[in-house]
């Protein structure tokens, strides 16, 4: 399996999940002409994507999906709440997901879901399961619910969001109103929050992950060293062992191949 970020933050999400049975994008929330830039970037082509996975329906992670997916066919997997948002013409092309269950994506690729707190409805984390390995993908939620941990455990790559810093949300110049919805139960994770689900994960099975992608960073409310610095210390001793990733907003990130079992990945 093999990760590729294009883009994350508020002002798009996209990243790139590829098995031996195809590459599913994963949010398509930069403009269809932006995307088609960043896939040629990585050499992509549009038109032989397996299809878009969406997690939920705000417009930083589907803005570009009915553009692209009606000028190359391709399918769209999401849940029937996120369908609602997308318009009628994109209706045959939807393959509906369930906010909590697993579905075949193809013969040896399968997808979980996981519904997340979050203010758009059924916001759902991902994990991808393909030869062995297992990749995982949580983003958009206000507070770690009971399952997310487990569900994580075991997967060799982990993207996962790292939106702020509770002081710096606080002290910055966003409205109240923001704020209080950043920092609400259905908002984003803070940097602390995010560490605190990280070591659940790792310290259910510490050997296996491998890759860990911090992602959606607030341009104005957090900064990459300090989600770094929380990464590492969720970590602990396993930090020599996982290669950490700033997921960019502005250019597309590195190839990076995951393994199964002890196996470190290479990118």
């Amino acid at each position: 399996m093999q990760i590729t970020t294009l883009a994350s933050g508020s002002q798009g999400n996209a990243t790139l999940v590829a098995t031996d049975e195809g590459t599913f994008l994963v949010d398509a929330g930069l403009g269809a002409d932006e995307l088609e830039l960043r896939l040629a970037v990585v050499g992509v082509v549009p038109k032989r994507l397996a299809g878009i996975v969406l997690t939920h329906r705000h417009k930083d992670h589907v803005r570009g999906t009915r553009d692209l997916a009606l000028r190359h066919k391709l399918p769209i997997w999401c849940t029937k709440r996120t369908a609602k948002g997308l318009g009628t013409e994109c209706r045959k092309r939807l393959r509906l997901l369930p906010a909590q269950g697993h579905v075949p994506l193809a013969l040896r690729t399968t997808l979980r879901t996981m519904r997340l707190p979050h203010d758009a409805p059924d916001t759902i984390a991902l994990v991808f399961e393909s030869n062995g390995v297992r990749y995982g993908h949580v983003t958009d939620l206000g507070h770690v619910p009971d399952g997310l941990a487990a569900l994580l455990a075991g997967c060799h790559g982990l993207w996962l969001e790292f939106n702020h810093d509770r002081a710096l949300l606080l002290d910055g110049g966003d409205p109240p109103h923001l704020k209080r919805r950043i920092a609400g139960r259905e908002g984003h994770l803070d940097n602390d929050a995010a560490a605190a689900l990280l070591a659940d994960v790792v310290a259910r099975r510490p050997a296996s992950l491998r890759h860990l992608w911090i992602g959606h960073l607030s341009a104005r409310n957090n900064r990459e060293d300090l989600a770094l610095a929380a990464a590492r210390v969720a970590l602990g001793d396993e930090a020599a062992h996982v290669q950490l990733w700033i997921a960019s907003q502005d250019v597309p990130g590195e190839p990076t191949s995951l393994r199964a079992a002890t196996d470190v990945g290479t990118h």
